[in-house]
């Protein structure tokens, strides 16, 4: 996903680049010794991010001197959670089985491993408006060319193209638990899971979790633009699509207990 060149695409799912069901059931270390020798450039590139920042702003630096790992939902405040606290895009998108890879055991077992997620429908409703409305960079924009404008509006969009097997393809709209269970488990792997309903509440948390100032408030980056940020995400569903989210994202409602 985002890290040195693997930014350069914010729409490829690459969740398990391993690509095999045996190696990602293998222990922790000799997981990642397998995957330093099946993908020696991309292990790397992960490894020089821990020590150095890319022109893009990625980099991995402040986990180590944190002593901790934060998982980036899209959509979920996570650019301003990132400036905040490390003054940087951090590893962008990269899920928990992949900081498994970074990261050894013990070092995954003893940094404060934290994520933020959304409602589901909410969450929707802010990728959908964000890609429609130019997305952050050339990727965003292409790929909302390609697959937004045949659509007229987000309930024609959500009616038509979103579904369990479409959301697989895009990181803005890949179901949370993705980024946060292990492969083959519903079992999250993070230590505390914030929301964004409560964002300032639980960032405080966190902030104060790793010994930082807790009033320090979080600034306001990459933020969906009006007028969607403004209004209700509730009242941009109808009951049919209202459903159709409910089937795709199960697992993330169950998961992380909301409704609509």
């Amino acid at each position: 996903m985002q890290a040195g060149q693997a930014q350069r695409s914010q729409h490829k799912v690459d969740a398990d680049p391993l690509g095999s069901r045996l190696i990602n059931r293998l222990p922790h270390d000799a997981r990642r010794r397998a995957s330093a020798l099946v993908n020696r450039r991309r292990f790397r590139r992960f490894q020089e991010l821990r020590h150095t920042e890319t022109p893009e702003g990625y980099s991995l630096a402040q986990f180590d001197e944190l002593k901790c790992i934060f998982v980036h939902v899209p959509k979920v405040a996570g650019v301003s959670i990132c400036r905040s606290l490390f003054g940087n895009l951090a590893g962008g998108h990269l899920t928990i089985a992949l900081y498994r890879i970074v990261f050894s055991k013990d070092e995954f077992d003893g940094y404060f491993k934290f994520a933020f997620v959304r409602n589901p429908w909410d969450r929707l409703l802010s990728a959908y408006t964000f890609l429609a409305q130019g997305g952050m960079n050339r990727s965003d924009r292409a790929w909302a060319e390609e697959n937004l404008t045949r659509y007229g509006d987000f309930e024609e969009f959500v009616s038509r193209w979103v579904s369990r097997d479409t959301v697989e393809t895009s990181l803005h709209f890949l179901p949370q638990h993705r980024f946060l269970c292990l492969p083959f488990s519903r079992t999250v792997a993070v230590n505390f899971v914030g929301s964004y309903e409560n964002l300032d509440r639980d960032f405080a948390y966190v902030r104060e979790r790793l010994g930082l100032s807790s009033g320090v408030g979080l600034p306001h980056h990459n933020k969906t633009p009006a007028p969607a940020a403004r209004s209700d995400y509730r009242d941009h569903y109808t009951a049919a699509t209202r459903r159709i989210v409910e089937d795709v994202y199960r697992e993330d409602i169950e998961l992380f207990g909301y409704s609509f």
